[in-house]
C-alpha cells in the first residue's frame, strides 16, 4: 500500500501522497482512505446511510436543497443530511428518520429556528410542506426495493 511516499486509498482508488491522509495511529501509518474518501465514510455511519441512498435522494431532489432549491454547486459546500431530531436528539441518527438533503442556510436558520416554535406559530407552508412529506419519505415510499 505505501510505496514511496504513496498510498492508494481504498475508497476512490486514487494514488495520493502520504499528506492526503490522516493518520491511523501513533506509529505514523496512513489511514487506508484519504481524508475526503474518510471523512465521507464517517458522515454516512453518523446518518445510518448509503452513498446509494444518498446518491438516489440527491437525483430525487434534482441535485438541490429540498426546502429552497437552491443547487449544491451554488451552495459552495455539500447539502446537510437533515433528520429528525424527535427520532433522534443530536447530531447523528438511526437512519429512518433522515428526511431528506438540505443546504447550510435551510438546515441552520431555517429548520432548526422553525422547529424551536411552538405548533401554533408554524404557520410557513413551504416548511410545513417539507416537515409533513419530506423527500426521503417520498423516495421510500416510491422505490422501497432500492432505498431498504
Amino acid at each position: 500500500m505505501l510505496r514511496h511516499g504513496v498510498v492508494e486509498c481504498l475508497g476512490c482508488g486514487e494514488s495520493k501522497s502520504v499528506s492526503e491522509y490522516s493518520l491511523l495511529n501513533r506509529g505514523g501509518a496512513p489511514r487506508p482512505y484519504c481524508k475526503p474518501c474518510h471523512a465521507e465514510r464517517v458522515r454516512l455511519a453518523l446518518y445510518g446511510v448509503t452513498s446509494d441512498f444518498l446518491d438516489l435522494l440527491l437525483r430525487h431532489q434534482r441535485g438541490s436543497c429540498a426546502i429552497c432549491g437552491v443547487f449544491e454547486e451554488e451552495a459552495r459546500r455539500s447539502l446537510h443530511i437533515d433528520h429528525d431530531h424527535a427520532c433522534c436528539p443530536g447530531r447523528g441518527c438511526c437512519g429512518a428518520c433522515v428526511r431528506g438533503l438540505v443546504c447550510s442556510n435551510c438546515n441552520t436558520y431555517g429548520l432548526a429556528w422553525y422547529e424551536a416554535l411552538p405548533p401554533e406559530l408554524r404557520t410557513f407552508e413551504l416548511l410545513n410542506g417539507y416537515l409533513a412529506n419530506p423527500p426521503a419519505k417520498q423516495l421510500r415510499a416510491e422505490a422501497p426495493a432500492q432505498v431498504g
